[in-house]
């Protein structure tokens, strides 16, 4: 009996117009540059080959173009990416996908450093170091220094991880951290304690992101001022949380493409009882995008935080109810700019590295 034998001639029908959807598709729709779900660049077009290495270098673009534009792509990833996720199947491999759906970051080692796996005592001696001359260098212009890492996902959710990772260790290189800092005289605050005891408000961190929600890092900044002695500073999450909403997953979420078919949850902070911060403007260092700064005109003295996205916009508000100029600017693995720094004039210093970044480059 044929291939096309009578009866078998209308799913052959059918194979090929399912063939040729995804291919009109390809050739209606524009070709796009960058993919939102993905958050990457899609291949470009291959130019036209000139060269002979042009010509062995062609096959290879030419898969790479049509494997990111073929037609219906971003419904069918779309499609893969929910698939995996309910069955807790991760399609990216720097994705972990924990208990009731939490996803953890797998890279940089952060599950490692909640589960003790890893102590790099050397790199922690190296940033510790650093820390205590750039104390030193503040001290000679009447400026602190106070050293506060955010806490990676994992650390502070410990119960939503794999079970291998689960149990907590003797010792985690935050722990390590703390002890050598202090061990060179410089000030820091042990962020996970109170960012674990408000875990009874809701949630701290995002449960498909890796960064803390606005909450945690209220509860985060309020530990902060305690610990810089300017207790004033403080503000109660019972006078500003005005509960959770409903948010659009995270960037894990945007990892795994399902982060427009999950949903997440955030705080709602409400700071109008204190009067509207003014905003920032960015001012240049080295960091590609800048630093902002927000000038108060109030009586309070200058902060600076050097730190990363879990700081970047999450404070800046905060720390402008009190102070006459917030600054904040990229830790860049230590690489940041005295020059940049001084030229704020603070009286106060956070060096706010997250946990899977408290190190320095190539230490």
């Amino acid at each position: 009996m044929g291939l096309l034998a009578r009866h078998r001639r209308p799913f052959a029908l059918v194979l090929i117009g399912a063939l040729a959807v995804p291919a009109a598709m390809q050739v209606l729709r524009p070709v796009e540059v960058a993919s939102e779900g993905e958050a990457r660049m899609l291949a470009p077009a291959p130019s036209w080959p000139r060269t002979g290495s042009d010509w062995l270098a062609l096959p290879r673009q030419v898969d790479r173009f049509v494997a990111d534009h073929f037609g219906l792509r971003t419904e069918m990833v779309r499609l893969h990416g929910r698939l995996r996720y309910a069955v807790d199947l991760p399609s990216d491999v720097r994705v972990m996908i924990g208990r009731d759906n939490w996803l953890f970051l797998a890279g940089d080692a952060s599950i490692e450093q909640a589960a003790g796996a890893v102590l790099r005592t050397d790199r922690i001696a190296v940033f510790a170091d650093r820390a205590a001359a750039l104390r030193a260098h503040l001290a000679a212009r009447g400026a602190t220094l106070l050293v506060a890492i955010p806490p990676n996902s994992p650390t502070v959710n410990r119960e939503q991880l794999p079970g291998w990772a689960r149990a907590a260790p003797a010792v985690t290189e935050y722990d390590l951290m703390l002890r050598a800092l202090a061990a060179r005289g410089v000030a820091a605050v042990d962020l996970r304690a109170p960012l674990i005891a408000a875990k009874a408000l809701g949630p701290i961190y995002r449960r498909t992101d890796t960064h803390w929600t606005k909450l945690g890092a209220l509860i985060a900044y309020d530990a902060v001022v305690r610990a810089a002695g300017q207790s004033g500073w403080i503000i109660d999450s019972a006078h500003v949380l005005r509960g959770f909403e409903t948010v659009e997953g995270g960037d894990l979420a945007r990892l795994l493409t399902v982060a427009g078919a999950i949903t997440d949850e955030d705080a709602r902070i409400d700071l109008s009882a204190y009067g509207a911060p003014p905003p920032a403007v960015q001012f240049e260092t080295q960091f590609e995008s800048g630093g902002d700064l927000v000038e108060t005109r109030r009586g309070g003295p200058a902060v600076v935080v050097i730190g990363d996205s879990f700081t970047r916009g999450f404070w800046q508000d905060y720390f402008a109810l009190n102070v006459g100029r917030y600054a904040w600017m990229h830790h860049e693995l230590c690489g940041f700019k005295l020059s940049v720094l001084d030229a704020q004039a603070p009286q106060l210093v956070i060096l706010a590295p997250v946990e899977r970044q408290m190190f320095c480059a190539g230490s």
